[in-house]
C-alpha cells in the first residue's frame, strides 16, 4: 500500500481511490480488510497498513469507491489483566465510520475471550482465534460531503423542544407509505411536519440515532434495544431507521425538510459509554483498537470505571478519545445539519481524576470550536453515580428533573 495522509482518520475518497487511517498506541499490527461478495460468497482481502505517523497507521488504496465494505484487524499483546484485549480475529468497526452495513450476532465468535455462548460466558484469560467476520457489522466507505446548511438558530427563550422517537413517532401514520412508516424518510413527511406545526413546537429531539446494539442480556430475552441508549457508531446513522439503503440521503434529506418547516433538529447523543460493555462484552470496535485508551479503567486496568450502569465509561480525558467525539459532533452539524445536542450522561463527560470540573477538556473544547460553539448544547445533568443539576455553566443548558416531574404531576393530576 501507499501512504495515504495521516491528518484525516477514517475513510476519505480521492479522485482514484480512498486513504485509510486509524489511531492506535499500542498496537504490533494492523491490517485493513476490504469485503466483496463473489458468487454469493463473502471474499476478504487483507492490506497491512506499514506507514506510520506516531499511532496513526495509514494507507492508500487505488480503485476503492464508495460503497466499499471494510473493517480493521489489530495485532498486538493479549493481557487481559491489564486490561490489554488486542485480537486480530476480531474484525472491528472504523471509529470514523459515517456507514454501516450488516446486524450483530450474538455468537461466541464476537467476544474476545473464550466464550462458551453469544452472551460472553467463559474464559476471559484466554484468546478467542475464531474470526467474527461476517457476525458483526462492515464499515461502509462513503464519499459525503459538508452541505450547505440554511439554519434558523431559534432563540433559547422561544425554543420549544418535543422529544421524540424515529420509529415511535411516524410508525402508525397512515398518511404515509407502509414502507415509510418509522424511518428517517418519514420524519420529513408532510403529514410529520404538519403535527409538529401543529403542535407549536420549534424544535425536534430525536432519540438517538447514532447506530447502536442490543445489549448481550437483552438480546438473550429474544427482545431487541428500542431505545437507542447503546451506540457502537458515534459517526453513522442507526441504518434500521432507513427506509432505504441510503440511511445518510434519507436523513439529510429529512433534516432540510424539517428546517424548510422552521423546525430545528437536535439529537440525544450517547457519548458516555458504548455498546462493548463490561469486561465481558463482545470486541467490535474500541476495545480492540485500544482499550487502555478509549475507556476509564479501574484496579490497575483490569476492570472499567461504570458511572454510565452499562458496564464502561467514554475516557474523554484521552486528547485522541476527546477528538473522535468533537469530531463526531462536527460531522452531524457540517453534513447533516444538526442544531443541537442532548448529552446523556452529562457528567461523564466532564469527569477528570475522576472528579466533575466545569472546565473540563471537553467543555473547553466545545466552547473554543468554531463550529460547535453556535450550536445548542442540552446536558442531562446525572450519571449513575453524580447528581449535577445546576453545575454545567454557560452557553450549557440543563434537563431539569424537578420542573419535568412537577409538571407531569400537574397534567397526570397526580399531585399527591
Amino acid at each position: 500500500m501507499l501512504p495515504a495522509d495521516p491528518r484525516y482518520l477514517g475513510a476519505t475518497v480521492t479522485e482514484e481511490g480512498t486513504n485509510f487511517a486509524i489511531w492506535t498506541s499500542g498496537a504490533d499490527a494492523v491490517e485493513l480488510c476490504l469485503f466483496d461478495e463473489v458468487n454469493g460468497e463473502l471474499v476478504e482481502s487483507r492490506y497491512s497498513l506499514s506507514h506510520r505517523n506516531g499511532p496513526i497507521w495509514h494507507g492508500y488504496l487505488a480503485g476503492v469507491r464508495p460503497g466499499q465494505k471494510y473493517g480493521y484487524r489489530v495485532h498486538g499483546p493479549w493481557i487481559p489483566e491489564q486490561n490489554l484485549r488486542f485480537n486480530p480475529a476480531k474484525l472491528l468497526l472504523d471509529p470514523y465510520a459515517h456507514e454501516l452495513s450488516g446486524e450483530l450476532q450474538y455468537v461466541p465468535e464476537i467476544y474476545g475471550h473464550q466464550s462458551k455462548d453469544g452472551w460472553g460466558n467463559g474464559d476471559l484469560t484466554l484468546r478467542d482465534i475464531r474470526d467474527s467476520a461476517g457476525k458483526v457489522p462492515f464499515s461502509v466507505v462513503t464519499d459525503h460531503k459538508p452541505r450547505q446548511i440554511n439554519r434558523i438558530d431559534h432563540r433559547w427563550a422561544h425554543t420549544y423542544i418535543y422529544e421524540a422517537h424515529v420509529n415511535g413517532l411516524t410508525a402508525n401514520n397512515l398518511e404515509i407509505p407502509t414502507e415509510e412508516r418509522g424511518t428517517y424518510k418519514a420524519l420529513g413527511h408532510p403529514s410529520t411536519i404538519a403535527h409538529l406545526q401543529g403542535l407549536g413546537i420549534t424544535a425536534l429531539e430525536l432519540l438517538p440515532i447514532q447506530a447502536f446494539i442490543s445489549e448481550p442480556t437483552t438480546a438473550e430475552r429474544g427482545l431487541q434495544n428500542y431505545w437507542g441508549y447503546n451506540t457502537m457508531s458515534f459517526n453513522a446513522p442507526h441504518p434500521q431507521y432507513a427506509a432505504t439503503s441510503d440511511a445518510v440521503g434519507e436523513l439529510q434529506w429529512a433534516v432540510s425538510q424539517l428546517h424548510h418547516a422552521g423546525i430545528e433538529v437536535i439529537l440525544d447523543v450517547v457519548y458516555n459509554h458504548t455498546g462493548e460493555g463490561d469486561e465481558i462484552g463482545p470486541t467490535l470496535s474500541f476495545r480492540g483498537f485500544d482499550n487502555q485508551s478509549y475507556y476509564r479503567l479501574t484496579e490497575g486496568g483490569r476492570f472499567y470505571a461504570n458511572w454510565s450502569g452499562t458496564g464502561n465509561s467514554v475516557n474523554l480525558t484521552h486528547p485522541m478519545v476527546l477528538r473522535l467525539v468533537t469530531d463526531s459532533l462536527r460531522h452531524w452539524v457540517t453534513h447533516y445539519g444538526i442544531d443541537g445536542f442532548r448529552f446523556d450522561l452529562g457528567p461523564i463527560l466532564g469527569r477528570q481524576d475522576p472528579a466533575f470540573s466545569q472546565d473540563a477538556g471537553f467543555f473547553a473544547a466545545l466552547r473554543q470550536d468554531p463550529v460547535l460553539a453556535g450550536v445548542k448544547m442540552i446536558a442531562e445533568p446525572w450519571d449513575v453515580t453524580r447528581y449535577g443539576l445546576g453545575e454545567f455553566s454557560y452557553p450549557w443548558r440543563e434537563w431539569n428533573d424537578f420542573f419535568r416531574d412537577s409538571v407531569r404531576q400537574f397534567w397526570l393530576g397526580d399531585l399527591a
